[in-house]
C-alpha cells in the first residue's frame, strides 16, 4: 500500500511538472520567435539543437556546458575564472553525454529535470511527515510557481543542489545518516552553500539522539571531505585551494557585511536616473542602466522575503534546523554583493529559490489565508512568465 501511495505522489508531481514545463516551452518558443533578444553573455559557439533545448542554455549555462566538454582548461579567452563553478553538475552532463552520445545541451536539460523531479519527491515526503498532505502539495505547487522556478529546468545547478539538500534533510529525519552525508556531499560539490548543511544536520542529530548523536555525526563528515577534495583539486591545478572564492571578484563580488549590499541597493533605487529617449523601432536590452531601479527593487524584495519567510515559517511550526538553513542561505549571498553592478544583490531571486523552507512557508500562509492563496496563484506564474521571457531572450534576470 505504501508503494502505491508513493507512486501516486510521483505521478501527481510528474503531472504538475509536465503542465508547468509545457507552458514554459510555449512561452519560450514564442519569445524566441518574436523578440529580437540580447547577445550571449560569452562570445563562444552556441550549442546546436532544437529550440526546446537551446532556450534553456543561457548565461551560466554556457560555462557549465564548456566545463562539461573541456574540463576547467577552457579553450576560450575570458577574464572570468571557470573555477567559480563547482564540478559535480558539469561532470553529470559529461557522463550522460559519454554514455548516450546525445549533445551536451540536451543532456543538461534532461538531467536538470530528472534531478528536479527526484528532489520534489523527497520534498513532498519531508513536508508530509512534518505537517500534512495539503501543506506538502502546496509546497510542491509553490516550488513550481515561484518566479524563478524555470531555473530548475535550465542548465543550472539549482535542481541538483535542491536534490542534495532535500535528500540530506529527509534522510536525517529517517535516521539514514549515510544517505544524509551523501546528500550533503552532493550539495557541497554543487555549490559552496552546501558546506552550511553541517550545522542544521548536526542540530537534527542532537535533537533526536542527545549525547549519543556523535554516532550519527560521523557520516556527515562526507560533507567536509567532499569539500576538501574540491579544494585539493584546485590547489593542485591552480595553486589556490580557495580559487572558487577568489574567482568571484571577476564577477564583481567582494566580501562585505550582509547589510552593505541591501543599503547600496536601496540607495541605487532612490537615486534618479537621467531620462533617456529610446529610438523608435530599436531593440533595447533590459540589462541597461535605465532599468537598474527595477533590477535592484526585485533583488531587494527577494532578500527581504528571504529573511522574513523563514521567521514566519518558525511561527507556523517549522523546526529550527530548517529556519537556520534558510537564513544562512540568504545571508551568505548578501555578504558577497555586486556593489558596482546595476543591482548590488544580483541573482538574489535565484539564490533563494533553492531554500525549500521558503516554499513551505508560502504553503502555510496560503493554507491559513485563502484569499492570499488566490492572489499568489495568479501573480506568481505571471511574474515567472515575464522572468522567463527575459531569461530566454538573453535579457538578464538572475
Amino acid at each position: 500500500m505504501e508503494i502505491i501511495n508513493k507512486l501516486k505522489r510521483l505521478f501527481w508531481i510528474i503531472n504538475v511538472w509536465f503542465f508547468s514545463r509545457a507552458t514554459l516551452l510555449f512561452i519560450g518558443w514564442a519569445a524566441n520567435l518574436r523578440i529580437p533578444g540580447g547577445r550571449p553573455s560569452q562570445p563562444w559557439p552556441m550549442a546546436k539543437a532544437s529550440i526546446i533545448f537551446t532556450m534553456w542554455d543561457r548565461y551560466d549555462s554556457q560555462w557549465y556546458l564548456a566545463i562539461s566538454k573541456y574540463g576547467y582548461n577552457l579553450p576560450y579567452d575570458s577574464h572570468y575564472s571557470p573555477q567559480a563553478f563547482f564540478p559535480l553538475y558539469p561532470m553529470c552532463i559529461a557522463l550522460v553525454h559519454k554514455l548516450t552520445r546525445i549533445p551536451y545541451v540536451v543532456a543538461g536539460v534532461i538531467i536538470s529535470n530528472i534531478f528536479f523531479l527526484v528532489a520534489l519527491f523527497f520534498l513532498y515526503e519531508l513536508v508530509e511527515n512534518r505537517f500534512d498532505e495539503e501543506i506538502a502539495r502546496l509546497t510542491i505547487i509553490f516550488t513550481f510557481l515561484f518566479p524563478t522556478s524555470f531555473f530548475f529546468s535550465a542548465i543550472y545547478t539549482e535542481s541538483l543542489f535542491l536534490l542534495g539538500t532535500v535528500l540530506a534533510f529527509w534522510a536525517a529525519y529517517q535516521d539514514k545518516w549515510w544517505v544524509a552525508g551523501i546528500g550533503g556531499a552532493i550539495a557541497v560539490l554543487t555549490r559552496n552553500l552546501g558546506i552550511t548543511l553541517l550545522l542544521p544536520l548536526a542540530w537534527i542529530a542532537v535533537e533526536k539522539h542527545g549525547r549519543k548523536a556523535w554516532k550519527n555525526l560521523f557520516p556527515l563528515l562526507l560533507i567536509p571531505m567532499a569539500f576538501s577534495l574540491w579544494a585539493i583539486y584546485l590547489w593542485h591545478s591552480t595553486g589556490d585551494p580557495l580559487r572558487f572564492i577568489h574567482s568571484e571578484s571577476g564577477w564583481g563580488r567582494f566580501l562585505s557585511p550582509p547589510w552593505v549590499g541591501i543599503i547600496t541597493a536601496i540607495k541605487k533605487i532612490l537615486t534618479p536616473i537621467p531620462s533617456v529617449k529610446f529610438p523608435s523601432g530599436t531593440y533595447i536590452s533590459a540589462w541597461s542602466i535605465q532599468f537598474s531601479h527595477v533590477y535592484s527593487t526585485i533583488d531587494v524584495a527577494a532578500a527581504i522575503l528571504g529573511i522574513i519567510l523563514p521567521l514566519v515559517g518558525k511561527k507556523y511550526g517549522q523546526p529550527w534546523p530548517w529556519v537556520i538553513f534558510a537564513l544562512i542561505g540568504v545571508l551568505i549571498p548578501m555578504s558577497a554583493p555586486t556593489l558596482y553592478s546595476m543591482t548590488p544583490l544580483a541573482s538574489m531571486t535565484r539564490y533563494i529559490l533553492v531554500l525549500f523552507p521558503l516554499m513551505i512557508t508560502l504553503a502555510q500562509i496560503a493554507q491559513k489565508h485563502p484569499s492570499l492563496e488566490i492572489a499568489l496563484f495568479v501573480s506568481l506564474p505571471l511574474i515567472q512568465g515575464l522572468f522567463f521571457i527575459l531569461f530566454t531572450t538573453w535579457n538578464w534576470i538572475a
